[in-house]
């Protein structure tokens, strides 16, 4: 059984909603990211990052399995880079 990475549950960086652009539909340059803050939330987990090029992020995505979204925030940790998380193994 191949093991799933983070990249394939929450997607590319890239592709990553940013709620601090407000309405634009431009997709951040995660490029030198590294990751701020993780939380959990009800059935959502939220990821801040700082140091990209388009600067600060801010990304919520619903994670309904409660096991999953348990090993996103244990994985996502504060100080990692962005790229690095996203291809890490959960």
């Amino acid at each position: 059984m191949d093991s799933k990475t983070v990249r394939d549950v929450l997607g590319k960086p890239e592709s990553w909603p940013n709620h601090l652009n407000g309405h634009s539909i431009e997709r951040p340059d995660m490029r030198g990211a590294i990751i701020t803050d993780v939380f959990a939330s009800g059935d959502q987990i939220g990821v801040q990052t700082k140091g990209a090029i388009c600067g600060q992020t801010f990304s919520t995505f619903v994670i309904e399995d409660k096991k999953l979204r348990d090993r996103l925030t244990q994985v996502l940790r504060p100080e990692l880079s962005v790229y690095e998380a996203v291809a890490a193994k959960i």
